[in-house]
């Protein structure tokens, strides 16, 4: 009998024992991701999407993809949280895995971790976001980069333009 009672207000004291704190909300901010959006070269105004774009990255020496064969005008990428740069191959026309037409684009920046509270432990904040593109084979598709917001702090807004 006193074992039942000594397990039943253990049960109580790890059911009160947690706070609001100990639960990290899907509605905290986290570490934001990087807005992108693609546009027309020839008539900037004009959102223009990209053909069966995807978008690969490096960890580890394993090639991971971020986006695969998707067309669209905009994108939602993370950004490296242990180092100051992110390295990206952007593949357009990808019928086939990377037979596209495929450019290196590079984000440097510098990471700011933020405390947000004990459960959802910190977030990270880019700053001082620049980027650079180069040609992998053939023609690039990608004709310019231009970063609109220099700091990544929610997603809420466009942080790259790219024209092609």
């Amino acid at each position: 009998m006193i074992k039942k009672i000594f397990l039943f207000f253990l049960f109580i004291n790890f059911t009160l024992g947690c706070t609001k704190d100990d639960v990290c909300s899907g509605e905290t901010p986290t570490t934001p991701k990087l807005v992108i959006i693609f546009k027309s070269k020839i008539n900037p105004i004009l959102y223009k999407e990209v053909t069966n774009l995807t978008i690969t990255t490096i960890v580890d020496n394993d090639t991971i993809d971020i986006i695969k064969s998707v067309t669209t005008d905009s994108i939602v990428i993370p950004l490296n949280t242990a180092l100051d740069i992110s390295e990206f191959q952007f593949i357009s026309d990808n019928i086939n895995d990377n037979e596209g037409n495929s450019d290196n684009v590079t984000f440097t920046y510098q990471r700011e971790n933020v405390y947000i509270n004990r459960a959802c432990s910190f977030k990270a904040i880019y700053h001082e976001l620049i980027s650079q593109f180069e040609v992998v084979e053939g023609e690039t598709w990608i004709k310019e980069i231009n970063i609109n917001e220099t700091t990544v702090e929610d997603e809420n807004k466009t942080h790259v333009t790219i024209f092609h």
